[in-house]
C-alpha cells in the first residue's frame, strides 16, 4: 500500500476501519432517540408500482409504493445507526462503490435493477441526513436541465455551453 495520504485506498481503509471502531460503540448509541420514526417522518407522495421481475427466480407478491418503500429504507437506516453513526462523506464512499457496481453489470450485460435500487438506497441516507427528499432533488435537477440545449458527441450529450 501507499503511504501517500491522497490515495484512495488508504482514505478508503481508515474509513473502513473508523466504520469498524464505531460498530463497536453501536450498542451505545442504539438507545439513543433521534425524534424521527417511520411514522413522523413524512415524506411526498410518489407515484406507486409493482415490483414483477427479480433475478434467479424472485418474486415479490406484495404491491409497493414508492413512499412506503422510502420509509422503509429510512427507516432500516435509522435502526442500524447509519444517520448518525455515517457522514456524507462516508455514504458518498459507499455510492462510489455501488456506481462502480452498476457500471460492472452494465459492461457485462447483467441486470441492473439491484445495483440502481442499491444507489437508491445510498442516496436516501444522504437525503435523510440533509433533510431534503429525492423528490426535491429530481425537481431541481429537472429545473436545471429541461430548457438546456446541446448535442450527442460520441453517445454522450453535451450541453450547448460546453462546445
Amino acid at each position: 500500500m501507499s503511504d501517500d495520504p491522497n490515495n484512495c485506498i488508504n482514505d478508503q481503509e481508515a474509513r473502513m476501519k473508523m466504520l469498524t471502531d464505531r460498530d463497536k460503540d453501536k450498542d451505545k448509541d442504539k438507545d439513543k432517540d433521534d425524534g424521527i420514526t417511520e411514522d413522523s417522518w413524512n415524506p411526498p407522495a410518489y407515484y406507486g408500482y409493482y415490483a414483477t421481475s427479480y433475478p434467479d427466480g424472485i418474486k415479490l407478491e406484495e404491491t409497493h409504493d414508492l413512499q412506503t418503500l422510502i420509509k422503509k429504507v429510512i427507516s432500516w437506516h435509522h435502526d442500524r445507526n447509519l444517520i448518525k453513526g455515517s457522514s456524507d462523506k462516508d455514504q458518498t464512499l459507499k455510492l462510489l462503490q455501488e456506481l462502480g457496481e452498476l457500471s460492472d453489470s452494465v459492461c457485462k450485460g447483467k441486470d441492473i435493477k439491484d445495483d440502481i435500487g442499491d444507489m437508491l438506497v445510498v442516496m436516501l441516507n444522504i437525503t435523510s441526513r440533509n433533510n431534503v427528499s429525492l423528490e426535491e432533488c429530481l425537481a431541481k435537477a429537472w429545473e436545471d436541465i429541461k430548457d438546456r440545449k446541446g448535442r450527442m458527441i460520441d453517445g454522450i450529450f453535451v450541453k450547448e455551453t460546453d462546445l
